[in-house]
């Protein structure tokens, strides 16, 4: 009993004698903070853009499985000018709102014949829309 008594007075006097923190603390947290923060957010952009090249490359792989069964019902591939569209009215593919674009909003790109072979090809510009490109910007191809 005379222990709890000892620690409830001890408490006691140190929140009593706490005068709070200082404005120099406070902002030397607060810049911590920050810089924990910064790091957080391009670790986790990084990551985010890993997932939207992957997401492409699934997106692709769905298209080929299609076309192969479109090709299947109807001896021909889309041609260019059907593009993908054609395997989300022949109910092969989904037909989302934005089923036909890549995760950066910008429209998948299909041709066939093929320019680079015989079996159609597709294709993503990245993540900045236009041909060419390095790194996240790079284009995303079927036929590599």
């Amino acid at each position: 009993m005379k222990l709890i008594k000892k620690l409830a007075q001890t408490i006691k006097q140190v929140f009593a004698n706490n005068e709070g923190f200082t404005l120099l603390e406070l902002m030397i947290v607060i810049t911590i903070i920050a810089i924990i923060g910064g790091f957080a957010v391009s670790k986790f952009t990084g990551v985010l853009d890993k997932t939207k090249v992957t997401a492409v490359k699934t997106d692709i792989g769905t298209f080929e499985t299609a076309l192969d069964a479109y090709y299947l019902n109807h001896n021909t591939y889309p041609t260019t000018e059907e593009g993908l569209q054609k395997l989300a009215t022949d109910g092969l593919i989904k037909n989302k709102k934005d089923t036909l674009n890549d995760p950066w909003n910008n429209p998948y790109q299909y041709r066939y014949p093929g320019k680079f072979g015989e079996s159609p090809e597709i294709w993503s510009f990245g993540a900045d829309g236009v041909e060419g490109g390095e790194g996240i910007n790079a284009d995303i191809l079927s036929w590599e």
